[in-house]
């Protein structure tokens, strides 16, 4: 039976070879990825949260509402890494759906974020005593496919997921966000660049010079909700911009509430700036707490793009605030919006 998750997100134009939909969290991050397999879509989350108190969709009830009801199978998730803001939830997405794989960094984080690692691993137990997988994420070369869609993990490197016990929580926290998990899904010419928490010197140490021939990519999800952190280590830096200019995006996707929400002031209005220079259009640069929206961005068969927004219709449907989440997902429901595989805005050429 219809509901709002289905009728939204699911691809109904099969021209579509990978959808990735860029969810309200509040001050967190979640992305669901669609990739084209035969006449159907493998199914992917990346990172969860659940934030109450800036009105964040339901990640759990989403999902399963979006999957199909025989079975509820999640194809996977992946973490970028075990920060509570990439992982709150993560219990109840297993509880909810039946998950065959988990990618994760393969870090261990401070006593802060414990509980949500902890979690993390709990649900990796539970995968593989179901027969699932779970895969440690490195960074390589070459792309991987799934189903008829590329992907390329460019970090963490192997030479840096190493043993990080001693340190202190500052600089756990710290190093962490150095080796955070960056993947882009795409084909040809068109990408997608889910990016995590990493900062500065994740890409100046590690990624760019490295990878800065496959870096490209048109829709880049902005590294910590729109943090400087992408850009400068302290204040009085001069910006680190060969990332963004070597990733070169049309789009920059932050996932934050407004900053006035947000307990760290994100996102930065001198990284919104810094953006907005590099893609030429602030009307390109999309903040999912402005409004309360989510993102559908498709790459099409003939390597088009087109980005829509849901007009806050996942939100209020499925937001935590709203105790939408209550409510039977059996219940039908009238269209919402109209088809979203139309292309009405940020068509690419």
């Amino acid at each position: 039976m219809a509901n709002t998750a289905r009728e939204l997100i699911w691809p109904k134009n099969k021209d579509i070879i990978a959808r990735a939909v860029f969810l309200y969290a509040g001050q967190g991050e979640s992305t669901i990825i669609l990739l084209a397999n035969g006449d159907t879509y493998r199914t992917a989350l990346i990172d969860i949260n659940l934030d109450l108190n800036n009105g964040g969709i339901n990640v759990p009830y989403l999902i399963s509402d979006l999957l199909e009801p025989q079975d509820k199978h999640l194809d996977i998730f992946v973490n970028t890494h075990p920060h509570n803001d990439h992982l709150s939830g993560v219990i109840e997405l297993c509880d909810a759906v039946n998950i065959s794989e988990v990618w994760h960094s393969g870090h261990k984080p401070g006593k802060k974020h414990g509980d949500a690692y902890n979690n993390l691993h709990k649900v990796i137990d539970k995968v593989k005593e179901s027969k699932g997988l779970e895969i440690l994420l490195t960074g390589s070369k070459g792309p991987k496919s799934i189903g008829e869609v590329d992907y390329y993990v460019f970090s963490p490197a192997s030479y840096v997921v190493d043993d990080i016990e001693g340190e202190t929580e500052e600089e756990r926290y710290r190093r962490i966000h150095e080796q955070c998990a960056v993947i882009k899904f795409g084909k040809g010419s068109k990408w997608i660049m889910i990016t995590g928490d990493a900062d500065r010197d994740a890409w100046e140490k590690h990624i760019t010079d490295y990878h800065k021939d496959r870096l490209q990519s048109t829709v880049l999800s902005a590294p910590h909700h729109g943090s400087i952190t992408f850009f400068k280590n302290q204040d009085e830096d001069k910006p680190y911009l060969d990332a963004l200019q070597q990733i070169s995006p049309t789009y920059v996707i932050v996932s934050a509430p407004k900053s006035n929400e947000s307990p760290h002031g994100h996102p930065d209005d001198e990284a919104i700036s810094l953006y907005t220079a590099q893609v030429g259009d602030k009307e390109n640069v999309l903040h999912t707490g402005k409004q309360r929206y989510s993102f559908i961005c498709d790459i099409f068969r003939d390597e088009e793009l087109s980005i829509q927004e849901d007009s806050g219709k996942l939100a209020e449907e499925y937001g935590l605030a709203t105790d939408a989440a209550k409510r039977k997902s059996s219940v039908s429901l009238p269209p919402v919006v109209p088809p979203v595989d139309s292309r009405p805005m940020g068509e690419m050429q």
